[in-house]
């Protein structure tokens, strides 16, 4: 069994807080989904503040009973000045500690956040200058239509997410088509209503980038649906 917790955020900066408690062996992918972390990981009982970028492609996750993490999602258009998504793209950078409770952001030293507290981090980094935020690539994130040429929204992607705005999109495709799989909607209709050609399509789509298929995922809601 693994202990899984999400909340949102009033933060404009942040898409989301995660903290998960494996109980036993675990071994699972972690997928695209448009977002850069900073992580808090309990891993054998040491502490690693870990930051990543964005991912293009799965990456396998090991854990042990007694492992857990913490991430602060950011909300696309949200970046680090001094490491970018052209820099951070399908990459982790271990962030050192300078104590039991306090690590170092890029010259800063801050305190660990937990779940509940998450928000104050991120409030102290934007205070400090060592977070800034695109409005460019947040209205594209958004649905919206910015007053800018293709050639600037690919600039602006590529410096602050790492990737294209086609990249990009692809990768917010591919999650909702999820959502609505997890939801109980049947995969032909979700190929339909997620703007894939076909089935087929979508099937590959959602090999490449999450690792399953249309059917296991949706097997996989069912299994996690309470038993009346």
């Amino acid at each position: 069994m693994t202990l899984h917790q999400v909340r949102l955020s009033d933060s404009r900066f942040v898409e989301r807080i995660t903290q998960v408690t494996f109980t036993e062996h675990s071994r699972e992918w972690t997928t695209p989904d448009g977002c850069w972390d900073i992580v808090v990981l309990g891993k054998q009982g040491k502490t690693i503040v870990l930051h990543t970028g964005l991912i293009s492609r799965p990456v396998l996750l090991v854990n042990e009973p007694g492992d857990s993490y913490m991430s602060i999602s950011f909300k696309p258009g949200v970046f680090v000045p001094q490491r970018p998504g052209s820099q951070m793209l399908d990459r982790g950078l271990l962030r050192p500690l300078a104590s039991a409770h306090q690590f170092c952001f890029e010259a800063e030293t801050l305190e660990i956040p937990g779940f509940e507290n998450a928000e104050g981090l991120v409030e102290r980094l934007v205070r400090r200058g060592r977070l800034a935020y695109d409005e460019l690539v947040a209205c594209v994130a958004e649905g919206r239509q910015p007053a800018a040429t293709a050639r600037t929204l690919q600039r602006h992607f590529r410096t602050v997410l790492g990737m294209t705005p086609k990249q990009f999109a692809q990768i917010k495709r591919a999650c909702g088509a999820v959502e609505l799989l997890r939801g109980g909607m049947a995969p032909s209709a979700v190929a339909a209503a997620s703007g894939y050609a076909d089935q087929p399509h979508l099937t590959r789509a959602l090999k490449q980038l999450v690792q399953r298929t249309p059917a296991e995922i949706a097997r996989e809601a069912r299994a996690t649906l309470p038993k009346s």
